[in-house]
């Protein structure tokens, strides 16, 4: 009896500890974070990311609803951004300067695909070549990127078109194989979970904020007026900020959460946090109109913000963080190449002009869509949120240029980089009226003008100077200039922006008059 019942208690504990060993290893791949094995090829200076469950977000019943999967509707015409079809699972990279209207230092991808893509066919769909780094298959892209083949189902895109760079990028990925982004972002991308939460936009802010701008800012709020105690804690707080996560949860409605996190608790911002909040994001250029409606509480040492996106809300935002090139999504739409031969099989006249015309057809409206969604950017007097156009219109410039271009129309492409050119130098003068006020009222009232230059529609922002400086320049006329270069800025914006209405409606009578089909 002894022995059955020692038999018996060895085997459960055999089964206890191989349950225990189990749970420990689940635990384990857990902890590890769905998203690590596309992490650990991040770069540490990263410190924006935007991780998609893209599996999860097509699966939603919005999209399902709206047909963002399909690959034949227009880009832009439905889908918040761009997806790859093929990709299950990506993560989006980048470093930013948030000091300087988030100057993009480098951009890049790591994709999670579905099917493998042989790197001949993405070359010919980038109009590029392939090439072989560090003994990785790679191709590189006329779109300033290079597109790396880590595996045959695991793609990486780094953005400039630095090849040492990239040589670096992939053999630090094999070295090390952990995951080297800041402990903020590594907890942002945990929380993707494909279910409730399918997209999130993080941006590490430690060590960002420079005194003498945050001193400028709480100087001029209205939040904090001549309060010298409030302003002392708030400076504190805020100095303390730790990042910006935007969790985004897609059902029938896409529902988000912006989560401001600092390491000092919130609760002296009391009921004025939503207007900080609103404030800062107008500041940098990255401010939301439809997060007015969004409840705010205070929660231990975080904001957090919640309500609901809409379609062209989530373009803007997403614009922060894209891919560097999407031209390789198309690689499985062109014809396949003939046995022995290095050359597409031919097609006839007819298939060719079918694909010119889809081709077109889509981009033109994409582009129409981008411009829908900046439209009431030309038609605000809120020159308060100058900044606010500036980072968008120059994020928006660069998404037309990077539609995918194979089969559109030349005369379509070339209308597209004069809208992309126009929006660059109408983001320009938006940037530029702050900074010739701040110069005008140190140096006293000159004069700045406008010139117009270049390859694009409308005007641009130029500089002349008289010969005529006053001494010192009192309040009520540092007001009178910002009001000057601010109107002058409205000026070109609306000028551009009727250019670009006019050459968007002559464009879609020529296309629809050449292809005798509606654009």
């Amino acid at each position: 009896m002894m022995t059955r019942a020692k038999a018996l208690s060895a085997g459960w504990v055999a089964w206890l500890l191989a349950a225990l060993v189990l749970f420990s290893a689940l635990s384990v791949a857990n902890a590890a974070g769905r998203f690590d094995d596309l992490l650990y090829r991040v770069p540490r200076s990263a410190n924006a990311l935007l991780v998609i469950d893209v599996k999860g977000v097509h699966s939603s019943p919005l999209a399902v609803k709206e047909g963002w999967k399909s690959q034949h509707e227009a880009s832009y015409v439905k889908k918040p951004m761009l997806l790859p079809p093929e990709s299950d699972r990506m993560i989006l990279a980048s470093q930013m300067n948030p000091n300087r209207d988030f100057e993009v230092l480098w951009e890049g991808a790591v994709v999670s695909l579905t099917e493998p893509l042989p790197p001949r066919a993405i070359a010919r769909a980038e109009g590029g070549y392939v090439d072989q780094i560090g003994g990785v298959p790679a191709v590189w892209s006329p779109s300033d990127a290079y597109i790396v083949l880590f595996e045959p189902k695991l793609m990486g895109i780094l953005s400039p078109a630095h090849r040492q760079a990239v040589a670096r990028w992939i053999e630090d990925g094999e070295v090390t194989r952990t995951v080297v982004v800041s402990k903020y972002l590594k907890e942002a991308a945990d929380s993707v979970d494909g279910q409730k939460t399918q997209i999130v936009l993080a941006l590490d802010l430690k060590d960002a904020v420079q005194p003498h701008r945050l001193e400028q800012a709480l100087n001029k709020s209205q939040l904090v007026g001549d309060d010298a105690a409030k302003k002392q804690k708030w400076a504190k707080i805020v100095s303390s900020i730790r990042g910006v996560t935007l969790s985004v949860q897609i059902g029938r409605t896409a529902q988000g959460t912006l989560r401001v996190d600092f390491s000092e608790s919130t609760s002296p911002f009391g009921k004025d946090a939503k207007a900080l909040v609103l404030g800062v994001l107008d500041e940098y250029g990255v401010g939301i109109d439809e997060l007015q409606q969004w409840k705010t509480r205070l929660d231990g040492e975080s904001i957090v913000m919640q309500g609901e996106l809409s379609t062209p809300g989530m373009r803007r935002i997403f614009s922060l963080l894209e891919l560097p090139t999407t031209n390789f999504t198309a690689a499985d739409e062109l014809p396949q190449e003939s046995p022995g031969s290095s050359s597409p099989s031919s097609r006839t006249s007819e298939d060719k002009e079918k694909a010119v015309v889809e081709a077109s057809q889509t981009y033109f409206k994409s582009v129409s869509t981008l411009l829908n969604d900046l439209q009431e950017e030309f038609r605000t007097n809120r020159d308060a949120r100058r900044s606010l156009s500036a980072v968008f219109l120059e994020r928006y410039a660069k998404r037309i240029d990077r539609l995918p271009i194979l089969h559109v129309d030349e005369e379509l492409l070339a209308y597209g980089m004069k809208v992309a050119e126009t929006l660059r130098s109408t983001s320009i003068a938006s940037r530029q009226a702050g900074v010739r006020a701040g110069v005008r009222k140190a140096q006293g009232a000159g004069y700045y003008g406008y010139r117009g230059y270049g390859y694009s529609y409308g005007a641009r922002y130029g500089t002349s100077y008289n010969d005529y400086y006053t001494a010192r320049t009192r309040s009520s006329e540092k007001t009178q200039i910002r009001r000057e270069e601010d109107a002058k800025a409205r000026q070109v914006r609306f000028q551009n922006w009727k250019e670009i209405q006019d050459a968007t409606a002559a464009i879609r009578a020529k296309m629809t008059k050449k292809y005798k089909v509606p654009f």
